[in-house]
């Protein structure tokens, strides 16, 4: 093999190891961005875990008043009877 053929197949393995990490490179900013995205979905959906939570321990607490109110109302009214 001649010096320019040795030189030749090296410049030829140097271009294929840039191509394989730019490659891996890529590849790895698509997980970090897929990581991301995932990460602000899984705060979305504990918002609106959260959201849900709240509503629902506020409609637990006014049903509760409600039920509690009843209650005195029938009190009074036995009362009055």
């Amino acid at each position: 093999m001649t010096f320019d053929e040795i030189q030749q197949t090296l410049e030829q393995m140097l271009v294929v190891q840039r191509e394989s990490q730019e490659s891996q490179i890529a590849q790895r900013q698509e997980i970090q961005d897929m990581l991301a995205y995932q990460e602000r979905q899984q705060r979305l959906v504990d918002r609106l875990i959260g959201y849900s939570i709240t509503n629902e321990s506020d409609h637990l607490t006014l049903e509760e008043r409600l039920n509690a109110l009843g209650e005195r109302i029938k009190r009074l009214e036995g009362r009055e009877s």
